[in-house]
């Protein structure tokens, strides 16, 4: 049973062990053995937790070492391509120097930046997505059913958002 009084990244862990409890065989997770730290890339960015906690099987065989985690960068862009290059290259020089000390780590990176490293796709591709919310999110607000201001979301900061939204290239 779970302390709800435990602290930041162990509420996490077990917000992580819940997600894993479909899997055939049934992990086990230790979260009281949990450890590690938190990162704030920079504005428009979610924190970013890097932390371990043991698991093994159901049998308690096969411990090893385990976190799992998903990180947003894309609404650094709000604060320009420049910042969302920083926060999101930030991170993926975190998990590079991760493997360097013997980390495994699996990326699963949208805009493709772990493999390619390349600014200018990683900003493209941020771009797109960032056109896609827009419009989504400029239609949500038009059929309105809130009244002004309720319906908030990173986008509407965005200096370009009217020309995202229309899916305008600069």
């Amino acid at each position: 049973m779970y302390d709800a009084r435990g602290t930041g990244l162990q509420m996490l862990a077990a917000a992580i062990a819940e997600g894993y409890a479909d899997d055939v065989p049934t992990p086990t997770f230790d979260i009281a053995t949990v450890r590690g730290f938190s990162v704030l890339p920079g504005d428009g960015c979610e924190t970013a937790a890097f932390a371990f906690m043991k698991r093994s099987d159901e049998t308690g065989s096969h411990r090893e070492w385990f976190w799992h985690a998903s990180y947003e960068t894309q609404y650094a862009s709000v604060f320009g391509d420049r910042h969302l290059f920083a926060c999101h290259t930030g991170l993926v020089r975190l998990l590079d120097f991760a493997i360097g000390i013997g980390a495994n780590v699996v990326v699963r990176d949208e805009p493709h930046n772990w493999e390619t490293r390349d600014e200018a796709g990683l900003i493209a591709e941020v771009n797109a997505m960032n056109r896609v919310v827009a419009a989504f999110a400029g239609k949500l607000s038009d059929l309105g059913g809130l009244p002004d201001g309720q319906l908030r979301a990173p986008i509407f900061r965005h200096p370009r958002f009217e020309r995202l939204e229309m899916d305008l290239e600069d």
